[in-house]
């Protein structure tokens, strides 16, 4: 009778460390994805200010996002 509660328990801990390690892998994954993002903002940011810049600075900078909204 104490080697079935033993492993009984056993099998109940197994199986709560499986489940530790899969939250844990999930939370690394939104993570990865978060860091992603994140950079793709500042990408984005970064190339807009970078235009603003020529605009401001190179009266002879055309963005070719203008051209199209122009036609």
């Amino acid at each position: 009778m104490k080697k079935v509660i033993k492993f009984i328990l056993f099998l109940v801990g197994v199986r709560y460390i499986l489940n530790l390690l899969d939250e844990n892998v999930h939370v690394k994954e939104q993570i990865t994805k978060l860091r992603n993002e994140l950079a793709n903002l500042e990408t984005e940011d970064l190339e807009i200010k970078i235009k603003d810049f020529f605009k401001k600075y190179d009266s002879t900078f055309r963005d070719t996002e203008d051209t199209q909204e122009d036609s």
